[in-house]
Order: structure tokens, then C-alpha cells, then sequence
């Protein structure tokens, strides 16, 4: 038994190091998480992280965003989002405003055909400041990442110029 004692005591210090080590390396779900958006980077989009639509349940899913050409004058700061069932008053079949904010008329159209070009995992739609973001749960993995690398650079500036207010009189243009 005593001859056994020193190869125990080297394992078990071992399994110590190597444990926590296992522990930190990255799942595969998060190295796809990362690759993801990598790629989103590279194409010129940023990554937040927002709270879910509350009909979609507890917890966060990122928000890609697709950068505005000309930020000023823009009405931004409406979401549509992902409702749990479909209703002929919602802006359309289950999306509906966020405490019925809306993006203005004229960006309607635009936004439908852009509803219908979203992964189906996409629960929110956003305009920020900062530009127009699509809120997905990432399950689609590339295929839901070639539908936004496609749809949101399409949409997003038709958006833009539907909510951008009218100039007021005496302004001129930079």
C-alpha cells in the first residue's frame, strides 16, 4: 500500500491542475458564439447584448447592428418585437411595438420586407442611435448570419431615410 501512496498523491495533483484548466476552455457552443461574431465584426457590424422580448422569457440574446450611414435627424429608439402568438392588430402577423412606440410610416413597407428575410430566430428588431439592430438567439448558427449579413445592409439604409425627420426650415445641409 505504502508503494501506491506517492502515485495517488501524483494523480490527485494532477486532476488539480488539470481540472480547473478543463474547466476555462471554452465550450463549443461558445466557440461558435465567438466565431459568429467575428464574423459580424468583419462585416463592418457591432454585437450588444439586450434583455429578450418579455414574450420570449427570461434572458439576453445579442443584438446585431447594422451602423447608420448618417446618424442625424433620425427617429430612433422604437422596437419591434417578436409576440408569442399571431393578431390581426400587431404591425404584422406576431411582431408588434415595444410600449407601442413605432418607427414612422413611411419605414413600414421596408420593415415588413425585412421581417420576412429575418433567421427564424430573430426576436427583435431595434433602432438605436447607434443603428439598426436585429436581436437573435443565434441558434441558426451561419445560415441565420448569411440572412443578416444580407438583409441588414438592404434594409437598413431605405430605413434610415423613411425615419429621418424633415429638415426645418433655415437648415442647410452638412
Amino acid at each position: 500500500m505504502s508503494a501506491w501512496l506517492p502515485v495517488i498523491i501524483i494523480l490527485l495533483a494532477v486532476t488539480l491542475v488539470v481540472g480547473p484548466v478543463m474547466w476555462l476552455k471554452p465550450s463549443g457552443r461558445d466557440r461558435q458564439l465567438a466565431a459568429l461574431r467575428q464574423r459580424a465584426a468583419k462585416a463592418g457590424m457591432s454585437v450588444q447584448m439586450l434583455p429578450l422580448p418579455s414574450a420570449m422569457g427570461e434572458g439576453t440574446a445579442a443584438v446585431y447592428i447594422h451602423r447608420w450611414r448618417d446618424p442625424r435627424r433620425l427617429q430612433t429608439g422604437w422596437i419591434l418585437e417578436l409576440q408569442r402568438m399571431s393578431h390581426e392588430l400587431h404591425f404584422s402577423d406576431r411582431w408588434d411595438w415595444k410600449n407601442k412606440r413605432s418607427a414612422p410610416e413611411a419605414a413600414w413597407e421596408p420593415l415588413r420586407e425585412l421581417l420576412a428575410q429575418l433567421p427564424g430566430d430573430a426576436c427583435a428588431v431595434v433602432a438605436s442611435h447607434g443603428g439598426l439592430g436585429v436581436q437573435w438567439r443565434e441558434n441558426t448558427g451561419e445560415r441565420g448570419m448569411t440572412a443578416l449579413e444580407h438583409s441588414l445592409p438592404e434594409f437598413a439604409p431605405i430605413i434610415e431615410e423613411a425615419i429621418r425627420q424633415p429638415r426645418r426650415d433655415g437648415e442647410s445641409p452638412k
